[in-house]
């Protein structure tokens, strides 16, 4: 009798797995992103999101010693960088969550250059957590680095405005959004450092400057490198009214 009993609930179970393996299958076709990390393709378990434990651990964030003003690492504490040593960026700190490199910057490839535009809470969550370890002051705005009118159809999307619309969501800051890039540039990506400044120079304006004067506000943007974007920005930005800005981006190239 006993055997009998053994036997029944071997088959009740060998069912139930057989129709989680369906149920499974079904989802996966239902829902093609749901079951998968979007980098290496490995199934992920249930309630993780886009990204398997093994991806995750290979993010590398950014630790000190950092510049003191841009964030970029370095051998020795309390030093800036030959990039900010005497020269004025305008803004008063910049800092990143993680180094452009390995799966941060495949990332940051499939959000901006694959519109996987889900990845922005990824980010932006890192970039949030990134924020509240600052010794920074209260923020009044958040600001986005614009796209011109023309990549942002392009993309389908500015990349930097989504992210700061996920950490305005988790922090409550609210977003300025009359910083405007009025004429198209180069990608920053293919230009030597002094080509880059001069790519960027006066292709920002403000509209509205009312509401960001006497304001502190932290620039939003995706990748900092040599800084020239940040601090083309962050001079508008204070040539508008703005007291201080500070930057955050999600990689430090």
């Amino acid at each position: 009798m006993q055997g009998g009993k053994s036997k029944n609930l071997s088959k009740y179970l060998d069912s139930m797995m057989g129709l989680k393996k369906i149920t499974d299958l079904f989802l996966d076709a239902l829902f093609p992103e749901r079951p998968f990390c979007v980098l290496c393709g490995a199934r992920l378990s249930k309630g993780v999101h886009l990204l398997c434990g093994e991806c995750r651990d290979k993010l590398e964030p950014v630790s000190p010693p950092l510049c003191m003003k841009c964030g970029r690492p370095l051998d020795r504490e309390n030093t800036v960088c030959t990039d900010c040593d005497g020269k004025n960026h305008y803004f008063i700190e910049a800092r990143a969550f993680g180094v452009y490199r390995g799966v941060l910057k495949e990332i940051i490839h499939l959000y901006k250059y694959r519109r996987e535009r889900r990845l922005s809470e990824l980010i932006g969550l890192k970039m949030t957590e990134t924020l509240q370890r600052q010794n920074w002051p209260s923020f009044d705005y958040l600001v986005a680095v614009p796209l011109h009118p023309e990549r942002e159809r392009e993309r389908g999307f500015n990349q930097s405005l989504l992210l700061a619309r996920v950490i305005s969501g988790r922090t409550g800051i609210p977003v300025f959004r009359g910083l405007l890039r009025t004429r198209p540039t180069e990608h920053q990506s293919l230009l030597e450092k002094p080509q880059r400044e001069a790519n960027v120079a006066g292709a920002f304006t403000v509209k509205d400057g009312s509401k960001i004067r006497g304001k502190t506000l932290l620039l939003i943007d995706d990748v900092y490198t040599t800084g020239s974007t940040a601090g083309e920005c962050s001079k508008i930005l204070l040539e508008a009214g703005a007291a201080r800005v500070y930057v955050l981006t999600a990689a430090r190239g």
